[in-house]
């Protein structure tokens, strides 16, 4: 059978190595120059600067992690611990784990009844059911109950708890307030949260879509080749990239929804189109500082969440990258991440972003030097958010599309790599059997 996978992200190279190791004949498009999408790696003077996903998260990515598994990668993949620090207004620090929720029992703004409060909702939320797998969109639609996560942790945890715990760590994964965000796959983190642990591929993120690729033998990979068009072929369908027409039998469009509406406008409805097209995205930013010599080479954190009672706040992390991936900078180097929140944004400049996250930078980590460089990666849809409605909507996407197109991204559960390689599979599996 002859597929063609448009999108050459997490979630098309996943979809590609499943077909391909089914032993089907298989064709990719991606429009950049490289494989990857909003996970591949920008390189400049010897950095390998993240994009976009900073890391792996262990045993909340069940599929990627037996996929990388069956590829013989598993055992590249660098581990790292998340040590972080929260910096209060008035510039305190409490030490904490990213990946252990418990440690965050140990913040002395927390009274003895807020503690109290996390651990019977954190017993409660063990007890009850959830996604097996949070990144899958269709199992988060069962548990979608119309609330959000602000509203859920303040009733659940308290005021204080929300503050800090929450807000620090939903504003470095997703940069919108917790107001915004739909409850299962939250929740579902938190009850899979002992098992969680952070890794990343030597080159960065990005690798896993290469990986993908690698292991994928006889794929034909067409780079800088963005389709322009999708057209029913009896049985099949025809595509167009670069003025050249490709048959296939079967499509996995990966890309993002906007564009997959784009595509298929002419064979779905315009109610399903409308779904893919009103698909949450946010604008993001984040800003990678260079230094050839490591300013903060014994700093006691790799992390550092800003909070603060009931503040708004331009900045909701600062990671050091050079021991996130000791090999994603040069020998003694460092590259300080600073992790915007989305709302500020509309009234930033790209020069005050710059500005703003160099001095985030010296006021989390102390004194520096000037830099080497000051890179800024700004998305005007850079991340996909999962609002209140939202697994229960796209999930009813996939009934919608003409039999032999399947649809793959992140964007059907919330983003993150798990979600989109998840999706790619699920994808490849629906054409190889030639089912929903």
């Amino acid at each position: 059978m002859k597929v063609i996978v448009i999108g050459g992200g997490p979630a098309g190279c996943a979809a590609a190595y499943t077909l391909r190791k089914r032993g089907h004949e298989v064709r990719l498009f991606e429009a950049a120059d490289c494989v990857g999408g909003r996970t591949k790696q920008y390189k400049r003077d010897g950095y390998n600067l993240a994009t976009g996903a900073l890391f792996l998260m262990g045993g909340l990515y069940p599929r990627t992690s037996a996929l990388l598994k069956e590829m013989g990668r598993d055992k590249e993949l660098v581990p790292w611990k998340g040590a972080s620090q929260l910096m209060d207004n008035d510039n305190s620090r409490y030490p904490v784990n990213f990946v252990a929720l418990q440690s965050y029992l140990s913040i002395p703004k927390l009274t003895l009844g807020d503690k109290l409060k996390v651990i019977t909702a954190g017993i409660k939320l063990f007890l009850s059911p959830g996604a097996k797998n949070a990144f899958d969109g269709t199992e988060l639609a069962k548990y979608e109950t119309g609330e959000n996560l602000e509203d859920w942790s303040r009733k659940n945890l308290g005021d204080r708890a929300y503050e800090y715990i929450v807000r620090p760590i939903m504003d470095f994964l997703y940069a919108v307030p917790a107001s915004w965000l739909s409850l299962p796959f939250p929740l579902a983190v938190i009850q899979q949260a002992l098992k969680m642990s952070l890794s990343v591929p030597p080159g960065g993120i990005g690798q896993v879509s290469d990986w993908f690729i690698e292991h994928s033998p006889g794929i034909q990979v067409h780079l800088q080749s963005p389709v322009e068009s999708v057209e029913r072929l009896g049985n099949g369908y025809k595509v167009v990239a670069q003025g050249q027409s490709y048959e296939a039998d079967r499509l996995v469009i990966a890309t993002e929804s906007f564009v997959a509406a784009e595509l298929l406008k002419d064979m779905i409805s315009q109610p399903t189109a409308q779904k893919l097209l009103n698909t949450p995205y946010t604008d993001y930013a984040h800003v990678a500082i260079g230094y050839a010599k490591n300013p903060w080479p014994n700093f006691p954190a790799d992390i550092v969440l800003p909070v603060g009672y009931g503040e708004t706040r331009n900045v909701g992390a600062i990671v050091l990258h050079n021991r996130r991936n000791p090999g994603s900078v040069p020998p003694g180097g460092e590259v300080a991440g600073i992790y915007f929140n989305t709302p500020p944004l509309a009234q930033m400049s790209d020069e005050d972003i710059k500005r703003e996250a160099v001095a985030a930078a010296i006021q989390a980590f102390g004194p520096a030097p000037e830099p080497t460089f000051v890179h800024l990666f700004r998305y005007d849809r850079g991340l996909t958010i999962a609002k209140p409605g939202h697994y229960r909507t796209l999930d009813s996407v996939h009934a919608e599309i003409p039999a032999g197109i399947y649809l793959a991204g992140d964007y059907f559960s919330q983003a993150g790599v798990e979600a989109a390689v998840f999706s790619g599979e699920r994808a490849a599996l629906l054409a190889d059997g030639a089912g929903r």
